[in-house]
């Protein structure tokens, strides 16, 4: 890194950075919280507040305070150096940092390039149909504030429009607005394709800009004005993915809706373009769309760090109720407390605004059902209640929602009001959640240090001793080498390579570049141990150094019996009598007690 960078990672405190996206509580040699990068009820996202890097024992997830920004944002290197740099009131210098990756800066700019051509185009004469759709569906005013397009139906105007603004037909391809020709009946695929061998990928079509968090246009989003009646021709058609755009990563409008979700403490989920520009039109500003795609956890991570409370309102036909179960159990999973709108008529969001207005549409987010109540009235369609099997039916249906409830007292609640719909005794439900409830914490990973392996105590401290107790690194590490300690424990290579190191062990990377994952784990472990700083004594040290020296000596007696067993199997009362001098040697270090480092088993080597 270069020495802006140095600088800026060491003004940063990790823990209050990190902390505006995750709840954090002391713990151990930090701070101690739920993972951002995975879905888990118990926190195992830790945070080393004197090596300023963090660690989840979930997913693995690890690094600096960069790296936190780049996994947590999709960012660059030098756009997660601008974002810290930001949040310190730091000044990046124009060289060092700079402007970020070459290639994202590069599709950003096609992709406003093309933007501006979409918004001109609809606006032009040849735009008119798209204005005319837009004013029979009473949104043409809002056009302008969502950057609204049109791409025309010839196939070749964007592709001319890029090529005059100085871009490459590469280019074009990788930002994914426009296609290789087909020919006889396959993709020609030249080396270095011409602008004569492309034609835009939309055509026909009212074009909907998506932007990041931040508001830079990342993909499109195109729907059909000609409908196909044979389905050959799709009525939405999206960018493809690249560096800047994951469909499932990526909400429509939450770069207009943060600060109101913020503010107003709920987000509101709908399903479409049309829906969500409706809605917000109306006057409710903090709401998202999830654009037909099933909702995932890397599209509700940002929303959930500005609330945790959402109201769901998708289509009410048959594909629409079964996106809104999906979310419900992913919101469940992600700790949301969510309510679900149904509105009367069987309308969707944006024919409901238009109809019946905004203050209706006001009141029916007021009236809004708990979670529960619409699955429970869902199954109650489902299933016939008055059936044996109708119940277990219905009961198998909603306990996988009810096992992700995180309060305990909101999940009782929740168990008894179903007892009592069902008709089935309270006491049988409630152990089928809990049955329903470990069969889930099963299923999860590791959330603690000490359930993350079989890492002996002692081996814990030993790593901590080498990490962070540089004057006894070289002493420690010779002893280690010499008496054979850690030989056969997960543990050994990686104290190898910290005794290797030397004096020049820093930061977190330093010490883990170049490493496996499971040698960084056992790290993670010992430097993030509940007992922090307590570990880092002498007379700690001298315990577990015993504990190997009787864990060595215990494992070289029980291999020398095996050895004695097969020498008196075979009569060779040679071998038999040196064994049992050996053995008698171990036996005695076993009953000695403690002595000075580097003294005990090793005098026997093994």
């Amino acid at each position: 890194m270069s020495e802006f960078t140095n600088q800026l990672k060491a003004k940063a405190d990790i823990g209050r950075l990190i902390g505006e996206f995750v709840a954090l509580k002391p713990g151990g040699s930090g701070y101690v919280g739920l993972c951002p990068f995975h879905s888990e009820k118990t926190p195992s996202f830790h945070v080393h507040r004197a090596r300023q890097f963090y660690y989840c024992f979930g997913c693995h997830a690890h690094g600096d305070i960069f790296q936190f920004f780049m996994q947590l944002r999709h960012l660059t290197f030098p756009e997660a150096v601008e974002q810290v740099a930001e949040r310190l009131g730091v000044t990046v210098p124009r060289q060092g940092a700079g402007e970020g990756d070459p290639q994202r800066q590069e599709l950003l700019r096609i992709h406003a390039s093309a933007q501006i051509y979409f918004e001109r185009r609809l606006a032009a004469p040849e735009g008119a149909a798209a204005r005319a759709y837009l004013a029979e569906r009473e949104l043409e005013p809002a056009a302008a504030r969502f950057q609204l397009g049109y791409a025309p139906e010839g196939g070749r105007g964007l592709a001319l429009h890029l090529q005059a603004e100085g871009y490459t037909p590469d280019q074009a391809l990788r930002a994914g607005l426009c296609q290789l020709r087909r020919e006889s009946g396959g993709e020609r695929a030249p080396e270095a394709p011409a602008w004569t061998d492309l034609y835009d990928r939309f055509r026909q079509r009212l074009m909907f800009p998506i932007a990041d968090e931040r508001g830079r246009v990342i993909a499109f989003g195109g729907r059909a004005l000609a409908l196909d009646p044979t389905g050959k021709t799709p009525k939405y058609l999206n960018s493809p993915e690249s560096p800047l755009y994951t469909k499932g990563r990526v909400l429509y409008n939450l770069d207009r809706a943060r600060e109101a979700i913020r503010q107003l403490g709920y987000v509101i989920l709908v399903e479409g373009y049309f829906d969500c520009i409706r809605v917000f039109e109306a006057g409710f500003e903090n709401v998202v769309a999830s654009c037909g795609t099933a909702l995932t956890a890397a599209q509700i991570a940002p929303v959930a760090r500005l609330s945790k409370k959402a109201v769901i309102n998708f289509d009410p036909d048959a594909a629409g109720a079964a996106a809104a179960e999906r979310s419900i159990g992913l919101l469940l999973e992600e700790g949301f407390a969510m309510r679900v709108v149904v509105l009367e008529g069987g309308l969707d969001p944006d024919l409901y605004v238009r109809r019946r207005g905004a203050a209706a549409y006001g009141e029916a987010l007021k009236g809004s059902r708990s979670f529960f109540d619409y699955l429970a009235e869902r199954a109650r369609r489902q299933y016939d209640l008055r059936r044996g099997e109708g119940k277990v039916a219905a009961l198998n249906h909603l306990l996988p929602y009810l096992s992700r409830v995180h309060d305990p007292i909101l999940r009782q609640n929740l168990a008894e009001n179903l007892a009592v719909e069902l008709g089935i005794e309270a006491g049988l439900l409630s152990q089928q959640l809990a049955r329903a409830a470990r069969e889930r914490r099963a299923q999860m990973p590791a959330a603690s240090p000490g359930a993350a392996s079989e890492m002996l105590y002692a081996e814990r401290v030993i790593l901590r001793a080498l990490a962070e107790w540089p004057e006894r690194r070289a002493s420690l590490g010779g002893m280690l080498q010499q008496e054979e300690l850690l030989q056969g424990l997960p543990s050994e290579g990686v104290a190898g390579a910290l005794r290797a190191a030397g004096e020049g062990l820093a930061t977190w990377e330093e010490m883990t570049e170049g490493w496996e994952a499971a040698d960084r784990l056992w790290l993670a472990q010992a430097l993030l141990s509940p007992q922090g700083e307590a570990e880092l004594s002498e007379p700690v040290l001298a315990g577990a150094l015993a504990a190997l020296r009787e864990r060595r000596a215990g494992k070289q007696t029980r291999e020398l019996q095996g050895r004695i067993q097969q020498a008196a199997a075979r009569g060779d009362r040679v071998e038999l009598e040196g064994l049992l001098r050996e053995k008698a040697a171990w036996d005695a270090r076993l009953r000695q007690p403690e002595g000075e480092p580097g003294g005990g088993a090793a005098a026997t080597g093994g």
